[in-house]
């Protein structure tokens, strides 16, 4: 009986060196929850950041807009938005080819001889309309309106696009 009660004691006092399957599945899922918190933080920071920097590349282009027009009278002509990479023609090269300062420069741009391609933060054009005659725009329809935009992160024409109308 002595012999018995001693193997019992020895087996339920002993001590394990490693984890349980309980605690490692809990260590594992908190560190999931806070690498989740991390990657969508990060990911809502940096959409915030290109949407920023979007506004402000679209600040610029208004503001060589109304250089454009107020050296020749009117805006410069895009009937088709898909074809907007001939607004930099416009507002980079026809001032250069006569003689001016070019109305709109980003970094980087310094060949006069190039029409550069001015792309939004995800890498698409942005899009602009003023025809020469009404209706001139599609939504700023007015002889001194034009329309610019950029499809915004998820390319897609909708209600998210940054623009000159909607206080986007």
């Amino acid at each position: 009986m002595k012999e018995s009660s001693i193997r019992h004691s020895a087996i339920g006092n002993r001590q394990s060196p490693g984890f349980t399957l309980v605690e490692l599945l809990t260590v594992v899922a908190i560190i999931a929850l806070l690498i989740g918190l991390v990657v969508g933080i990060s990911s809502f920071a940096s959409r915030k950041s290109a949407v920023s920097r979007a506004q402000a590349d679209m600040e610029k282009i208004k503001i060589a807009l109304e250089d454009f027009r107020a050296v020749y009278g009117r805006y410069p002509t895009n009937s088709v938005a898909t074809q907007s990479p001939n607004l930099t023609g416009q507002l980079w090269v026809k001032p250069q080819k006569e003689g001016r300062r070019p109305f709109l420069a980003f970094p980087g741009w310094n060949d006069t001889n190039m029409a550069y391609q001015v792309v939004d933060p995800w890498g698409r054009d942005y899009r602009y309309i003023h025809r020469p005659n009404a209706p001139y725009a599609d939504n700023n329809n007015f002889k001194f309106g034009y329309d610019l935009w950029s499809l915004g992160p998820d390319a897609m024409e909708a209600a998210d696009n940054i623009n000159n109308w909607s206080g986007n």
